[in-house]
């Protein structure tokens, strides 16, 4: 598929199909966060990668929210497979504690003008969003408002991990019964020239 017909075709897909993503695809979706940016070619951010019907389970169990527990229709709908990009500040400060980092004074996570460990990972799930688009696949990239702690001790996540999000990844559902209520169907896109200030404000 061609760039912009990728671009064109993202959207937060909240229903899926109950099949599996082939082993194939998914690690070429996977692999593609090795070329995101990477301040200081840390490469310090990871991966944790939930696709058996066990660890599905868990996840939502733990984070499903009380005060916003998931519809009983989306429940048949989940995705077969679950993405938690993990910011590692640690990695970060210690790659600017190197010789070739240390002159910026940026091994102190004060200093640094916005979190790029965040950032990074952000990019990086940004890569796999459309790299699903490519695949054929849909995508959704959603918080975990609920059950954080209790979901990092299940799968063992080292403590310097901090999830910035979950990415879904799956075959979009002939259906999605949570589409007429999303924030796309309600509000356009701002055209470009609306968001856009060249050579000031």
């Amino acid at each position: 598929m061609e760039f912009r017909e990728v671009l064109k075709h993202r959207k937060s897909v909240r229903a899926y199909e109950q099949r599996p993503i082939p082993s194939n695809v998914l690690d070429r979706i996977l692999a593609t966060v090795r070329y995101a940016p990477s301040a200081g070619f840390t490469q310090g951010n990871e991966y944790l990668v939930l696709d058996s019907p066990e660890a599905l389970a868990d996840f939502w169990t733990l984070t499903d929210d009380p005060k916003d527990p998931i519809p009983d229709e989306m429940r048949s709908t989940l995705p077969p497979v679950l993405v938690l990009p993990l910011s590692n500040r640690r990695a970060y400060l210690d790659r600017y504690s190197q010789p070739d980092k240390a002159g910026f004074g940026l091994e102190d996570a004060d200093n640094w003008p916005v979190p790029y460990w965040d950032i990074d990972a952000g990019m990086a799930s940004m890569l796999m969003l459309l790299a699903a688009i490519d695949e054929g696949l849909a995508a959704w990239f959603f918080g975990i408002s609920s059950g954080e702690k209790d979901l990092l001790e299940r799968f063992s996540v080292p403590e310097q991990f901090k999830p910035i999000g979950v990415i879904a990844l799956g075959y979009p559902a002939a259906t999605d019964p949570l589409a007429i209520t999303s924030s796309a169907k309600r509000r356009r896109r701002r055209p470009t020239e609306s968001l856009m200030h060249r050579n000031g404000w």
